[in-house]
């Protein structure tokens, strides 16, 4: 039987993530016409939802759900943690709709058509965005934490592989669909109990790694999506075209859109980092991107 997509976001607090989500959106447009959209809604959970009327003309087939203040800090829990907010949603919203879910944080840009993963989903399989590592190969300095702890006596302790020698994935994108609910209940559970324990973000998608990964292989979803979470200066970008496109409709903010490339940034900044001086190192000073010029940018599309 065939089953409607979900696409979710969270956007709430902060206008930097805001900007954000409106460029993933603009993203989705650049690769779909509204007409193909017709068996998927958009669904943004959000304390601000007035925020987006201001895309008066946006075809995208969304709809909100408001997330005021005493939910948000239900959501976060006893453990009082930002990333728990992640898994409450998407267990608010399984257990009202059926189908194929894809959940994507706000720092995500749509490269292609999910077509093909709407249908592996719809097949059982689960999605996360990328693979970073296993943790008992200590990696980064938070993987030698992870492991040290998931070796302790406080930590845990699993039946079948040790915990240690399972991949983290990032978490950014989850594709799953609504009869794995369970898998995000055992999430939840682990946060909960594992966070305290190791109060550190990466807890959360620890927690989604252990559990997708039991229901079989994860599927990468990095040739459809690039998750910028590294390259927070984005967000200025955003603003800066934001600012000088305003009022446009909003064809033309997703066609001029593309003028902002997230993977040169990242190039950039990546070579600024690796080529510091010593005192550049010592001082730890930041890169800042140069902002565009969008008048003659625009002339040339």
């Amino acid at each position: 039987m065939h089953q409607p997509n979900y696409i979710l976001f969270q956007c709430y607090g902060y206008e930097a993530v805001f900007l954000e989500c409106a460029y993933a959106l603009m993203s989705l447009s650049r690769i779909y016409r509204p007409e193909e959209l017709a068996d998927t809604e958009i669904w943004i959970y959000t304390d601000k939802p007035e925020w987006f009327r201001q895309f008066t003309d946006c075809p995208l087939p969304l709809r909100f759900f408001t997330m005021d203040a005493a939910l948000i800090k239900q959501w976060r829990g006893d453990i009082d943690f930002v990333h728990r907010v992640k898994i409450e949603l998407l267990l608010h919203f399984s257990a009202t709709h059926s189908g194929n879910i894809i959940y994507a944080d706000t720092d995500m840009v749509l490269l292609h058509k999910l077509d093909e993963v709407w249908s592996n989903i719809a097949a059982g399989q689960l999605y996360m965005h990328m693979q970073e590592g296993k943790i008992s190969d200590k990696g980064n300095p938070l993987f030698r934490k992870l492991d040290t702890f998931l070796r302790s006596d406080k930590a845990i302790r699993s039946d079948g592989t040790p915990l240690c020698d399972l991949y983290m994935w990032n978490a950014g994108l989850l594709g799953f669909n609504t009869t794995h609910r369970e898998l995000l209940q055992k999430a939840l559970a682990y946060t909960d109990s594992e966070h305290p324990k190791f109060p550190k973000h990466i807890i959360e998608q620890f927690a989604f790694s252990i559990q997708f990964s039991s229901g079989g292989n994860i599927r990468s979803a990095l040739p459809y999506a690039l998750h910028y979470w590294n390259m927070k200066e984005l967000r200025q970008i955003i603003a800066s075209f934001l600012q000088y496109f305003a009022g446009k409709p909003w064809a033309d903010l997703v066609r001029y859109s593309s003028l902002i490339q997230p993977y040169v940034l990242v190039t950039e900044k990546n070579m600024y980092l690796q080529n510091r001086s010593l005192t550049e190192k010592l001082l730890n000073q930041k890169w800042q991107p140069t902002m565009p010029n969008w008048e003659q940018l625009a002339q040339q599309i």
